[in-house]
């Protein structure tokens, strides 16, 4: 069951990656401990080096977690009302950046790979003809498009999507190696 946002693959060797609530949960301990640390600085900054209570450090912690918490919910919600992914299969490569699919054949593909790693990866896929994709409406469908030495280069942020980077980079080189 592909559920809300997916629809059904091209070929049977597809592969779907999509977004993980489960990646996005452990960043909140992360986001707090930043908050409540740049709190604490601004505290002694602000006090001219004079002693502060740690009982002071509580409730900005209190208000940090509880900020983290709400901007998680809130990402986990978008992403399960308008969910972001990409199969690739020998069709091409279906980018899904808000929910409905663009497919690129892998004849219209110049370059296609995963830069970074973790949280920050992004995927860019290089077009050989950027008015050649077919869509509904441009400005709403297609992901990210970034200019570079007069190419199209399109980009999706691929940090949450599970089965990860690695595994999204391994398909793209099964199917745009040549052999």
């Amino acid at each position: 069951m592909l559920g809300h946002g997916y629809r059904p693959a091209p070929t049977p060797d597809a592969v779907l990656f999509r977004p993980s609530a489960w990646r996005v949960l452990p960043v909140v301990p992360l986001i707090v401990a930043f908050a409540a640390l740049a709190n604490r600085i601004a505290l002694l900054v602000a006090s001219n080096g004079t002693d502060l209570a740690w009982d002071d450090t509580g409730s900005v912690l209190a208000i940090a977690a509880a900020g983290a918490t709400i901007g998680a919910a809130i990402n986990i919600w978008r992403m399960r009302r308008n969910p972001i992914w990409i199969r690739v299969s020998a069709a091409g490569i279906e980018l899904a950046p808000r929910g409905r699919p663009v497919l690129l054949p892998f004849d219209n593909i110049d370059v296609a790979r995963v830069r970074r790693r973790g949280l920050l990866a992004r995927l860019e896929v290089t077009p050989k003809d950027l008015y050649a994709i077919r869509t509904e409406l441009p400005s709403r469908d297609l992901p990210l498009i970034r200019y570079k030495r007069d190419r199209a280069i399109l980009t999706m942020e691929i940090g949450l999507l599970r089965p990860g980077p690695r595994r999204l980079q391994a398909e793209l080189d099964r199917f745009t190696t040549p052999g």
